[in-house]
């Protein structure tokens, strides 16, 4: 599994120079050659995948897309229509799907035993819904990747890998937990609803629960914690988990388009602005990091996030370039 991950990593360009020995001496191999054939053939047939595809689930994804509408018609407060076609979901987004023959790798890559993969795939700008075989869901974000094994889908384990972000919706089964492993990571739960985001490209792991309890556990240093619903956790790779599980509010925006702070100091809302919209905003007056802001936006673009901004706290936005913004003078 290890190295089906360092394989995509290097079909997005994304690869570390210290990584390229490792997949080069698997490569080298016969076995990783042939595996490493089949995933460049299932990436490049991906760019070519039509947005009218639907898997072979549509029951099941019927359902899930109902209990999504329900939950945004819940949770949000619209304050103006969508801004754009970068806000609309793309339920048929371009996808890696693959099936290794029996015998190439094992899911756990440790065990040795003969298993085929069926692999999901997204690339940038790209979200795809995934109905699994035992009835969760999962949500992946752009330039992710799960994997499920074959045991999986025979129902005798529920077991996948994640590289990337993912919101899943787990099937209730107290004799089959629901464990999915990261780089640096694991989380174990029954039957829950929670956001997983493990980028191969970000120092950390972070778990944000919507329903249910999971278990939350660093692999690294085998460090655990468990959270509950409306809890948000972040494991920086080889270290202790960073204090106490805090509620979460926008762990999930990248799906639900929707953005709210509640008295939250600009200091840790402004991560939560540039995370969302992919762009970075320096705050030049260090005193006004504690501001408190209280404000919610559903679907709004980054210019009438930035108009909010300024007006409330009085900054003088200054556009650097594309994606990098500087937030001059202002305060409490």
């Amino acid at each position: 599994m290890k190295y089906i991950l360092l394989f995509h990593k290097k079909l997005k360009g994304e690869l570390q120079p210290e990584e390229q020995q490792q997949l080069a001496d698997w490569m080298s191999r016969a076995e990783g050659a042939a595996m490493a054939r089949q995933l460049e053939k299932s990436w490049e047939a991906s760019s070519r995948y039509k947005q009218g595809y639907q898997p072979d689930t549509a029951a099941g994804l019927s359902r899930f897309k109902e209990r999504l509408a329900a939950e945004k018609a819940r949770e949000a407060r619209p304050l103006r229509p969508a801004a754009g076609p970068m806000y609309r979901w793309l339920a048929a987004a371009a996808a890696i799907l693959l099936l290794a023959m029996a015998g190439w790798w094992s899911l756990n890559s440790g065990s040795g035993a003969a298993d085929g993969i069926l692999a999901y795939s997204t690339t940038g700008g790209q979200t795809l819904e995934v109905p699994l075989p035992d009835g969760s869901h999962v949500i992946l974000n752009e330039n992710s990747m799960i994997t499920l094994s074959k045991s999986f889908r025979a129902g005798t384990r529920r077991a996948l890998e994640l590289s990337g972000e993912a919101y899943f919706e787990v099937a209730h089964d107290p004799s089959r937990p629901f464990v999915i492993s990261t780089a640096s990571a694991q989380v174990k739960v029954l039957g829950t609803a929670f956001n997983l985001r493990a980028y191969p490209s970000e120092p950390f792991t972070e778990v944000a629960v919507r329903e249910g309890r999971v278990l939350f556990t660093g692999r690294q240093n085998g460090k655990s914690m468990e959270l509950a619903a409306g809890q948000r956790a972040r494991y920086q790779h080889g270290e202790t988990f960073a204090g106490e599980p805090a509620p979460e509010l926008n762990a999930h925006s990248w799906r639900t388009h929707h953005l709210e702070f509640r008295d939250t100091p600009l200091l840790l809302a402004l991560p939560d602005i540039e995370r969302y919209f992919k762009v970075e905003l320096v705050l030049e007056n260090g005193q006004a990091a504690n501001c408190a802001l209280t404000m919610s936006f559903d679907q709004d673009s980054l210019d009438v996030v930035l108009k909010a901004l300024q007006l409330i706290y009085h900054f003088e936005v200054k556009k650097i370039d594309a994606g990098h913004y500087r937030l001059l003078k202002g305060g409490c």
